[in-house]
């Protein structure tokens, strides 16, 4: 009897190993034949030393290791959680691949942090089929393997933890609590991971195209974040406002005062960041989508600041989101040649009027978004890192280092120097 119990267990963990959707587990991705090899390997269209690559280099292999230290801690502390931050799930749902049990099918342990299936998903379905001769991708996707070639997808998944969406997100309680106030662009943060592919055929998956493509989809997902707040029990929320209009020195201030504020003095205001750069790209793929969303973008911040109307916040939300994801596919067909990466950042660069009158995070935005056009420059022409351009790049980084100390007259200075390189 005890025989025949062990057998019936042992099928019942084997059929749900095999239904799509069950996670496995890092462990069943490193035999060295697959990806487990610790030098790169030139045998197949893989370089099979990816779980190596992560686990020695990149920094979402130590995401769970975080949550010790003491900041969290006194996250934790802030927020009156009952747990450590290595046991909440508010923390470890970006911290980690927090599933639940009932869709493990393998070994998934919590201080891998995020591990392969966190971004590629699930394996169940197609771990054992894909190396098969004549599998091919489109078959793992369809058996539940994340499309990180499809940039839509690849940027819905970073941004799922780099933005948040009605999962989970770092809302102004975490903020205030202690938690980093988070900035992303998906161009500039995929180029800083230790790659674990193969460079040289990126054309249409990497460079000023994932950068056009990410930036579209972070300012969807924000306005699909907005018009959850809106739409829930945590209305107003304070991180879809700009931080400076309360928190500042009122004695140190005076740009804010000359600048003046676009309603009545001192309202909290809704950040631009996420339209501070899109709204050249929207301009230059759908002129016509462009005066629009401008509209749209000029209602949400007036219904935010008012902090009265959640309704009408919702249903501007909801407006414009279906407009920019109307004009997503044309933003990602966009050519980027050269001479149309610099046109934009000379564009950017002459975009002093919107950053007068904007917020340290639509800095942090257009700085991430010059980086990134500038580095597909690079790539091309590699003397370029050495260039006047790239210090240029630089002195805009140490202008956003102090989000405390930002001041928009200095800031737009040093774009002047930069354009000037271009």
């Amino acid at each position: 009897m005890k025989r025949m119990t062990i057998l019936l267990l042992l099928m019942s963990v084997g059929a749900a190993a095999q239904q799509p959707g069950h996670y496995e587990g890092v462990a069943s991705c490193v035999n060295s034949g697959c990806h487990g090899s610790t030098q790169p390997l030139n045998t197949t269209r893989i370089l099979q030393n990816e779980y190596y690559t992560w686990l020695n280099s990149d920094r979402h292999a130590q995401a769970y290791n975080i949550l010790f230290n003491d900041r969290s801690a006194r996250i934790a502390r802030n927020m009156r959680l009952k747990g450590k931050a290595y046991q909440e799930h508010v923390c470890l749902d970006c911290h980690t691949t927090n599933i639940p049990p009932s869709l493990v099918s393998g070994k998934v342990d919590l201080e891998d942090g995020i591990q392969c299936e966190a971004c590629h998903g699930p394996a169940s379905g197609w771990r054992a089929e894909h190396t098969a001769a004549g599998w091919t991708h489109e078959q793992s996707v369809a058996a539940g393997m994340a499309d990180l070639r499809s940039l839509p997808t690849r940027a819905s998944v970073c941004l799922s933890c780099h933005l948040g969406n009605d999962k989970k997100e770092v809302d102004h309680e975490l903020i205030a609590s202690g938690h980093p106030i988070l900035a992303f662009e998906l161009d500039n943060y995929t180029e800083t991971m230790p790659p674990h592919w193969r460079r040289g055929k990126e054309n249409d998956t990497h460079g000023a195209r994932a950068f056009a493509v990410g930036q579209s989809a972070a300012f969807s997902q924000s306005l699909d974040n907005l018009a959850h707040h809106a739409r829930g029990e945590k209305w107003p929320e304070f991180s879809d406002m700009s931080c400076i209009n309360c928190h500042h020195s009122l004695e140190s201030s005076g740009w804010r005062q000359e600048r003046g504020w676009p309603g009545r003095a001192g309202l909290p205001s809704w950040s631009p960041q996420h339209w501070a750069v899109l709204r050249l790209l929207v301009g230059r793929a759908n002129p016509s989508a462009r005066a629009q969303l401008d509209n749209d973008v000029q209602l949400i911040a007036t219904r935010v600041a008012r902090m009265n109307e959640p309704n009408a916040v919702l249903q501007a939300a909801v407006d414009a989101k279906r407009i920019i994801d109307s004009v997503t596919p044309q933003i990602a067909t966009l050519s980027w040649r050269d001479d149309d990466v610099r046109a934009l950042m000379r564009t950017i660069a002459g975009d002093t009027d919107f950053l007068l009158t904007s917020d340290v995070h639509s800095a942090e935005q257009t700085a991430l978004a010059l980086q990134s056009l500038a580095s597909a420059l690079t790539r091309n022409n590699p003397r370029l890192l050495k260039s006047p351009m790239t210090a240029a790049i630089d002195a805009l980084f140490e202008e956003i280092k102090s989000r405390e100390r930002y001041e928009p007259a200095r800031f737009v200075q040093k774009l002047t120097a930069l354009r000037g390189t271009l």
